[in-house]
C-alpha cells in the first residue's frame, strides 16, 4: 500500500450511518489525514431501548470515539491488499481514504448498517434490485478481477471484505439472481471459482456441509454454474427475510472486535513482523459479552472443526458476532472452512497456535489442558468435546462424501478432502490417549503433515 496518507480530505466532513432508517451516529474528518476519522453515536439512539453499539469496543456509553479505534474498524469492512488497491483507483481515490470509500460502497456492507452522505444527496439513493440474465451474471463474474466489486457502476454502493473475488447479490424465490443498488441489502455472497485454487467451490461447500452435518450453525451454500463459470453462493447470516422483506441484522469480525487492521489478521504476519490475535485474545474479548461459556464454547468448537478440516487459514476475519438489538452477543455461524491440504503451494501451520502449536495433526491431551488454563475453560469438559467432535466429523465424513457426489457437482475431490479430515479425526483421537511426553513429541514443522 502506497505511504501517502494526505489527500483532498476536509476536517469537518461527515457521513450517517444508518440503521434502516434510524440515525445511528457520524464518521467524521477529524483533519486533512485520511487517518484521522472520529465516529459519535446520535443521542436519540443512545437513549433508544432496543439499539446495540457499532463494536463492542465503541460502547454506547462514550459518545464519541477515537481515531485509533474507529479506522481500523471500519477499514475491516472494506476489501484488503491489491483489491483495495484497485477498488482506490477507479474511485480515484487513495485506498487508504476509508471515508472517502465508504461514501461510495458503504451503503450495504457487512453488519446492519448503512453509510451514506448526508441529508440531500443521500436521500437521491433509492434502493433497489436489477435482475440479471444468465448472460449478464456470467460477463459481471467475469470483470470482477478488473472490477472488484463492480465498483464505479451504477448504482453499486456495496462492500465485502477480504482479498478474494466476491459479489454481494440477492437471490429471488425462483433461483434468479441480481443485484443489490443504491444501498438496498443483499441476501448472498457470490463466490467465483478460484483460479489459483483447484475446485475451491467443491471445498468450500464440502466442509461447511460437513459442518452443519454435524450439528455447527454454519452458512448455507450451493453451488452454481452459469454458463461456463461456476460459483458458490453464500446465504448471508446478518440478513433475515420477514414479509418479503430482508432485513439487516449488525456482526463484527473479530479482527474488529480485538481492535486489529485486517493487515493484521493473522496471529503472525510475516509481510509486516508484527503480530496480530491468536486464540487467547479472540477468547478474552468474549469475555465481555453476557453468555461468556456458550459463546466460548461455540467458538471452541469453530476453531476444532477449522483444525479438523484443515483450514489452516482461520485467522481472526474469519470468526464473527451477531450483536442483538439491546447489545446482547453471540457467535455468528461457521463460514469460509476449506481445506487447505489438497494445495501443495499452501502452508500447513495453523493462523493460530494452541497452546503453542502451529501443526493441527501434533496437539495433543496436554496442549488441550494448556488451552482451557489460558482461557478458563475446564480441562475435563475441553477434552470431551475434542474427543466428542473428533468422533462425530470422523464418522459423518462418508455420508458427506455420498451426498456430495450426488449434488449438481460431483467431484473426486471430496473424496481426496475426506481423506484428510479422517486423518487430522484420527489423529486427534490418538493424540489425546497418546499424550507423549514434550521431549518425544514430532517435529512441529510445516513439512511434518499426517498422512490421510
Amino acid at each position: 500500500m502506497r505511504t501517502n496518507h494526505n489527500s483532498t480530505a476536509v476536517a469537518g466532513e461527515k457521513l450517517e450511518v444508518r440503521f434502516a432508517d434510524r440515525l445511528v451516529g457520524h464518521i467524521e474528518r477529524k483533519s486533512a489525514s485520511v487517518l484521522d476519522i472520529g465516529f459519535s453515536y446520535d443521542e436519540a439512539w443512545k437513549a433508544a431501548a432496543d439499539s446495540f453499539p457499532v463494536s463492542i469496543r465503541m460502547p454506547l456509553s462514550t459518545k464519541e470515539h477515537e481515531p485509533a479505534i474507529v479506522y481500523p474498524w471500519f477499514l475491516n469492512l472494506l476489501p484488503e491488499g491489491r483489491t483495495l488497491e484497485m477498488v482506490g483507483a477507479i474511485l480515484h481515490v487513495h485506498e487508504a481514504d476509508v471515508f472517502a470509500i465508504l461514501r461510495e460502497m458503504g451503503g450495504d456492507v457487512a453488519g446492519a448498517l448503512e453509510i451514506r452522505m448526508n441529508g440531500e444527496a443521500a436521500a437521491a439513493r433509492k434502493p433497489r434490485y436489477r435482475r440479471l440474465t444468465e448472460a449478464e451474471l456470467a460477463d459481471a463474474i467475469k470483470r470482477l478481477p478488473e472490477r472488484p466489486l463492480l465498483v464505479g457502476e451504477d448504482g453499486i454502493h456495496m462492500s465485502v471484505a477480504g482479498a478474494q473475488e466476491k459479489l454481494p447479490v440477492v437471490r429471488y424465490d425462483d433461483g434468479g439472481i441480481g443485484l443489490a443498488l443504491d444501498g438496498a441489502p443483499s441476501t448472498h455472497i457470490l463466490k467465483p471459482r478460484n483460479t489459483r485454487f483447484r475446485a475451491a467451490v467443491e471445498n468450500e461447500a464440502f466442509c461447511l456441509r460437513l459442518a452443519a452435518a454435524v450439528g455447527l450453525p454454519a452458512a448455507e451454500v450451493s453451488m452454481h454454474r452459469v454458463l461456463d463459470v461456476d460459483y458458490l453462493l453464500v446465504k448471508r447470516y446478518d440478513r433475515m427475510i420477514e414479509n418479503r422483506t430482508v432485513r439487516r441484522l449488525h456482526q463484527e469480525d473479530f479482527c474488529q472486535a480485538t481492535g486489529f487492521p485486517p493487515s493484521l489478521k493473522y496471529e503472525w504476519n510475516a509481510h509486516l513482523n508484527r503480530s496480530g490475535p491468536g486464540l487467547k485474545a479472540c477468547l478474552d474479548v468474549l469475555n465481555v459479552t453476557r453468555a461468556v461459556a456458550p459463546n466460548k464454547i461455540r467458538f471452541m468448537d469453530f476453531m476444532l472443526f477449522n483444525v479438523l478440516c484443515g483450514n489452516v487459514d482461520a485467522h481472526a476475519k474469519n470468526y464473527s458476532w451477531l450483536i442483538q438489538p439491546g447489545g446482547n452477543v453471540t457467535m455468528a455461524p461457521l463460514y469460509d472452512v476449506m481445506n487447505g491440504d489438497i494445495y501443495e503451494s499452501v502452508t500447513r501451520s495453523m493462523a493460530m497456535k494452541i497452546a503453542g502449536k502451529k501443526l493441527g495433526g501434533y496437539i495433543y491431551g496436554r496442549h488441550w489442558d494448556r488451552f482451557a488454563e489460558e482461557n478458563d475453560l475446564s480441562k475435563t469438559q475441553v477434552r470431551r468435546r475434542v474427543a466428542e467432535l473428533s468422533t462425530a466429523v470422523l464418522k459423518a465424513v462418508p455420508k458427506v462424501v455420498e451426498q456430495m457426489n450426488k449434488s449438481n457437482m460431483p467431484s473426486a475431490v471430496y473424496k481426496e478432502i475426506a481423506g484428510y479430515v479422517a486423518g487430522y479425526c484420527r489423529h486427534m483421537l490418538a493424540n489425546l490417549k497418546a499424550d507423549v511426553k514434550e521431549e518425544d513429541e514430532p517435529n512441529d514443522e510445516p513439512s511434518a503433515v499426517p498422512a490421510p
